[in-house]
């Protein structure tokens, strides 16, 4: 093994059952790391115009990146790239738990696999082993289900299972890939894409050893995180409440999505934050590999629903989308439909946008009840919710509609509805508020891989003069609502950085601005794994070109500007609340955009990736 990676790509032929190992030497590293930047290049090299997502000629990419299976704190995240059937864009998701580390145990930097099974199948990688087996006996079982059939069949030491679950089987277009039960790569429809090519599950056993440059460096390094995790902000609430506990600050902040998008907060919203119902349905909580924050918490309960601890709990996403966005505060209803999209495979936040959409035009009229087999479906109820995850899950009645997106449901029931299709480019809104937070408006927009509230850096950055934003060339102070230039340099500069950690493969929650660790210490880990001296400016260009690999992958499937547009209702002023008033301004979104533009260095006309741009990140290859 080469310090930090291994040089070796798994190449998988679904169709013709061959398997080959790829060598691209340590340039080809050096100029990806791995992660989204890697996936990247493979949709790239590997993909055309009109290619389409469910297709065997898509390429699911996943890949670990040069200092994954190190024991730092927020290292051991894994990334899947493919064309999305979504959004039919280049999308990617990244997962935590102990998929990236076994990958990269097994000998393996990343497996990138295209065509279509003959035979209903999974693959199994065992240190270097590669087979493909029959998988019949896993045909329409839950995940849960699925995952311990498999650890029967292959015992449970040293080994991490995706899967895409039923709802990816039957090609669900937001179904997600779960992974161990307790993590997903959710959002872009990476499980449709795996169920397309007759793939339930990737098996990956690792017991082989890592080569680091300086492991007794990398081993100081992750002392000094977790030594910095007390009186550490947001890393340290996390550790206590996960996501779960920033519902209430959210919230009184009014941006906390609720009734399909139409306000800011839910007066109730105390009930969904983690340290209200911790002591009522908490059970404890599960680490990633190598991780001090420890931040996914469990749930369990037997009423008033029988929900298991093996699924993972709601994360605040979830409890906006699922909870608050439908008008349900019941905490351990939204666990337990947090836990039905779990088992089925499915992503909750597109889930509870379909699901506002449904509800809205049910009480306006514009969708009977005998479109939906009579049932009464309605804000508040969480039956409504859980019946309508399952006929979506298993593409029945409605829910046929409801799994191929908002297109389909507005061509099935009419334009007058598609205002309540709260969506950009086909994938829902995350429950974060663009009234609220300028900087989102602009990147729900103009987001390659779709509308993501992960994708750079939240108003707060710029609201605060610190090193976290200085470190990244953000000079001065300005309010949160602020919609100036340096608002879009900042959100510019931010979405570069987090690209960046995109594809080194590291968790935000422990490496973004402001965090555990500072941008001195990802030189560090960088050169502690591999042993160069990559400085933080070669290393933003990483970042840089995997934005840009993304835009150009889109440009060739026809996108351009005019398609970076948000749903009309954020345009209109909250009625109440705390954010009460607030809007997205047209005229100021439609300039960010433009300054977006000349920031990245695209061309004005399209606002897709120049000549210049892309000669200058070395893509001209893909010219």
């Amino acid at each position: 093994m080469k310090h930090g990676y291994h040089d070796n790509i798994l190449m998988v032929n679904l169709t013709s059952g061959v398997t080959e190992t790829l060598h691209p030497g340590g340039d080809f590293f050096r100029m990806y790391l791995g992660g989204s930047a890697l996936g990247s290049y493979f949709l790239l090299t590997r993909t055309g115009a009109s290619t389409g997502p469910l297709s065997p000629e898509n390429v699911l990419v996943v890949s670990t990146g040069v200092a994954t299976g190190a024991a730092v704190s927020g290292v051991s995240r894994c990334c899947i790239a493919a064309l999305s059937p979504l959004t039919n864009m280049a999308a990617d998701s990244q997962a935590g738990g102990s998929i990236g580390p076994m990958i990269k145990r097994a000998g393996y930097d990343a497996i990138v696999i295209e065509g279509r099974a003959p035979e209903f199948s999974y693959l199994m990688i065992e240190d270097g082993s590669v087979t493909i087996q029959d998988a019949s006996d896993l045909a329409g079982l839950s995940v849960s289900e699925a995952r311990a059939l498999l650890l029967k069949k292959h015992g449970e030491k040293n080994i991490s299972i995706m899967q895409c679950g039923p709802a990816g089987e039957k090609l669900v277009r937001f179904a997600n890939v779960m992974v161990d039960g307790n993590d997903a790569f959710g959002r872009a429809g990476m499980g449709a894409v795996m169920g397309s090519k007759n793939l339930r599950a990737v098996v990956v056993r690792g017991t082989g050893g890592l080569s680091f440059a300086e492991p007794s460096a990398m081993k100081e390094l992750a002392k000094t995180g977790a030594g910095r995790l007390a009186g550490s902000g947001f890393p340290e609430t996390l550790k206590k409440y996960g996501t779960p506990g920033v519902v209430k600050f959210q919230a009184e902040g009014g941006n906390f999505a609720t009734r399909n998008y139409s306000r800011g907060w839910h007066p109730d919203y105390l009930k969904l934050d983690g340290s209200t119902y911790e002591p009522a349905i908490g059970a404890g909580q599960a680490s990633c590999f190598g991780c001090v924050v420890s931040c996914r918490k469990r749930v369990k309960a037997d009423a008033p629903y029988r929900i298991s601890d093996s699924l993972g709990g709601p994360e605040f996403e979830t409890l906006g989308l699922l909870g608050s966005n439908l008008e349900i505060t019941d905490a351990a209803a939204v666990a337990k439909a947090n836990e039905l999209c779990n088992n089925y495979g499915i992503d909750t936040i597109t889930m509870g946008c379909v699901a506002g959409y449904i509800f809205e035009c049910v009480e306006r009229g514009l969708i009977r009840p005998s479109d939906a087999d009579g049932k009464k479906l309605a804000f508040g109820d969480p039956e409504s919710l859980f019946w309508l995850i399952e006929s979506t899950a298993t593409r029945t009645g409605i829910g046929e509609t409801c799994a191929e997106g908002f297109e389909a449901l507005a061509g099935k029931f009419g334009e007058n509805t598609r205002p309540y299709a709260i969506n950009v480019k086909g994938a829902g809104l995350p429950v974060h508020m663009p009234q609220v937070k300028p900087s989102l408006a602009l990147m729900y927009a103009v987001c390659p891989i779709g509308p993501d509230h992960m994708s750079s850096e939240h108003d707060w950055l710029l609201a605060s003069k610190s090193e976290a934003s200085m470190g990244l060339g953000i000079l001065g102070q300005e309010d949160a609502p602020s919609t100036s230039a340096n608002k879009v340099r900042m959100t510019a500069y931010s979405q570069i950085f987090y690209s960046l950690l995109d594809s080194l493969v590291l968790c935000m929650f422990c490496w973004g601005p402001g965090s555990l660790f500072t941008y001195r210490d990802l030189e560090d880990l960088v050169r502690f794994a591999t042993g160069w001296q990559m400085t933080m400016w070669e290393l933003m260009k990483v970042g840089e070109r995997r934005i840009t690999m993304m835009r150009h992958i889109n440009a060739r499937r026809g996108f351009t500007k005019k398609d970076d547009v948000l749903p009309e209702r954020l345009f209109d002023p909250l009625p109440d609340g705390p954010s009460k008033g607030r809007q997205v301004d047209r005229d100021d979104f439609a300039r960010m955009k433009e300054e977006y533009y000349g920031f990245m260095g695209w061309d004005e006309e399209t606002g897709n990736p120049a000549a210049r741009k892309m000669l200058e990140l070395g893509l001209e290859w893909a010219l």
